[in-house]
């Protein structure tokens, strides 16, 4: 996930560097994630294809729609897809984080419902911090002078998902065994 945050964090640097170009930045954007993210894209990854998806949307839009170039619209466009298809990926079984954690595990252990379970569970917690991010990108245009405490609820809700993300598997096996003896 460090892989497609890096990128996203360049983004407004990006804007300013590119003299105020949503496109080229949403391009830019878009290639890097491309080339840290190469495997999971053809793969296939929700995230990473959304992401891509995404970025390059909100470079056409910046064309022909200049009024809608903002970082505040790409973060709304943004969490409002990742919120979507995350949520959607709970509602039909399948949740994305299986696509990561897949990896390295063996087959018998993927085939359990605790696996399942543990994914469902942290997919829950991404899609939590993607709908406060939506919410909160979305306060943010009527509530600009907010801006900081919109930014440190966006960091804290990721900052969650990814301290859920690391320790919620563990956690459910020592509370699965403490009650099984």
């Amino acid at each position: 996930m460090i892989k497609l945050m890096i990128p996203w964090l360049l983004f407004p640097y990006l804007i300013e560097w590119l003299d105020g170009s949503y496109a080229k930045a949403s391009i830019l954007v878009a290639v890097l994630i491309v080339i840290l993210c190469f495997d999971n894209l053809r793969k296939g990854f929700v995230i990473e294809c959304t992401l891509v998806t995404c970025l390059i949307g909100m470079a056409v839009v910046s064309v022909y729609w200049p009024a809608l170039s903002s970082f505040d619209s790409v973060k709304v466009l943004l969490y409002g897809v990742l919120t979507i298809a995350g949520w959607l990926g709970v509602l039909f079984r399948h949740p994305f984080t299986l696509q990561y954690s897949r990896a390295g595990v063996d087959e018998n252990v993927r085939q359990t419902s605790e696996f399942f379970e543990i994914n469902n569970a942290i997919t829950k917690a991404w899609c939590m911090a993607f709908s406060i991010n939506w919410v909160l990108a979305g306060l943010s245009f009527s509530f600009e002078e907010y801006w900081p405490v919109f930014m440190i609820g966006s960091y804290m809700s990721i900052l969650i998902a990814s301290v859920i993300t690391e320790v919620f598997p563990e956690a459910y096996f020592n509370k699965r065994n403490s009650l099984h003896g």
